[in-house]
């Protein structure tokens, strides 16, 4: 065997030993993480969404949020087990809260309605009711038929609080159901694209779906206002805390 051929050889297992070592699962690699909220940093009024899935919240993190929206309910019958205590939590911490229900597309409007209202009765809240309409978790159904449920929805909860409705969706959630039919509502859109945002004319943008807030969960959805502090405190002022009733 000649000394290029062994030379050869012996870089190769080199090599081959330090991709091994590099890849092995034991080995930790301190990689610094991007800041997570990057993508919207020019906003500074920011908050989150949570549910049951952004599992564990360390809430003595929470001080440099400005809002925050929690899922109450889904369909007619099912309801997050994580609501009672985040709005506690919350609530003792003086941050705006919203709360937002997942709007199924095979259950009618007004029990899907009548459902969300119930979790709330008695509770206070800072920040418009939230319709959570998308596509995905959603079976599918035609689209008039989504549209009517969404009028029985909103007809519903209007009668009950006296205040419209935040709309949560994304592009093609907003093209499908929203922006015919609902344009004249506050919309929240979901969204990686920075230029989405400006397009729809959204006031608060979900642009994070999976970032890790090491000082409060390690999942968590990112939002911000699309509007100065300034602007963020006339919304909050033209909003005014309220209480859920349902008598």
């Amino acid at each position: 065997m000649t000394k290029t051929v062994l030379f050869l050889f012996f870089l190769f297992i080199g090599l081959l030993g330090a991709l091994v070592f590099y890849f092995r699962p034991s080995v930790k690699r301190h990689v610094k993480p991007g800041d997570p909220w990057e993508l919207a940093k020019s906003y500074e009024v920011r908050g989150l969404d949570l549910s049951h899935w952004n599992g564990r919240v360390i809430y003595d993190g929470l001080d440099s949020l400005d809002f925050v929206f929690l899922k109450v309910s889904e369909g007619d019958d099912r309801v997050d087990d994580t609501f009672e205590q985040h709005y506690e939590a919350f609530l003792e911490r003086d941050i705006p809260v919203g709360a937002y229900h997942f709007f199924r597309f095979d259950v009618e409007g007004k029990e899907q309605a009548q459902h969300f209202l119930k979790q709330l009765d008695g509770r206070h809240l800072q920040l418009p009711l939230v319709i959570d309409v998308e596509q995905h978790g959603n079976i599918s159904v035609a689209q008039e038929k989504v549209k009517n449920r969404l009028r029985a929805f909103m007809k519903e909860l209007k009668k009950h609080t006296k205040h419209q409705p935040i709309i949560y969706t994304n592009g093609d959630g907003y093209r499908d159901f929203i922006e015919e039919d609902f344009g004249n509502h506050t919309l929240w859109l979901s969204s990686t694209n920075a230029w989405r945002p400006t397009m729809m004319d959204c006031t608060f943008w979900q642009f994070n779906i999976d970032a890790d807030l090491m000082a409060i969960t390690h999942r968590a959805d990112l939002n911000v206002f699309r509007g100065s502090r300034e602007e963020w405190d006339e919304y909050l002022a033209e909003h005014k805390p309220y209480v859920i009733s349902m008598n």
